[in-house]
């Protein structure tokens, strides 16, 4: 007769040999590291993107500034998960926080980029554009108060948990 789901016996016969959960462990953080590596590379080039695009714009200067604001954010943005993955790395646990900072961050950002459109074109869709802006600043009000929840509570990540 087979040992029931949950009993003792059944764990034990399912739990891999040490040897495989070590190296898949380590597949896992080279990927990380991988990824990271990508991410601090797409960082550098979208933040010399942005800067170029700056000093060689010829349009008028609200756009500009508007775009390269946005490009500087995103790159922020492209930290943040960066440092998300350090953290990982070092053994930090699943951080809340930076997601948290990431949506406020990406909230602002859009903001930022349907006020720039609606002043750059024909108000025809003024409705639609007050309703995003509406909408994207009750998000990031919703992830500001998620903040200084987490602040308050005194986690930094899902470690705290387990303690």
């Amino acid at each position: 007769m087979a040992a029931p789901t949950g009993s003792p016996e059944h764990r034990r016969a399912r739990e891999l040999p040490e040897w495989l959960l070590g190296g898949l462990t380590s597949l896992e953080d080279l990927i990380y590291l991988v990824v990271a590596l990508v991410l601090l590379g797409v960082a550098v080039a979208s933040l010399y993107t942005t800067i170029s695009n700056l000093l060689d714009s010829r349009g008028d200067f609200a756009t500009s500034a508007t775009t390269a604001i946005n490009g500087v954010l995103f790159v922020v943005i492209i930290l943040e998960i960066f440092r998300t993955l350090v953290a990982h790395l070092e053994g930090g646990g699943f951080q809340l926080r930076p997601f948290l900072i990431i949506g406020v961050i990406s909230a602002v950002r859009h903001i930022l980029l349907v006020g720039a459109l609606s002043t750059t074109t024909e108000h025809k869709m003024f409705n639609q554009t007050q309703i995003e802006l509406g909408v994207n600043a009750g998000v990031a009000l919703v992830l500001v108060i998620a903040l200084v929840l987490l602040h308050r509570s005194g986690m930094t990540s899902d470690l705290d948990n387990d303690e």
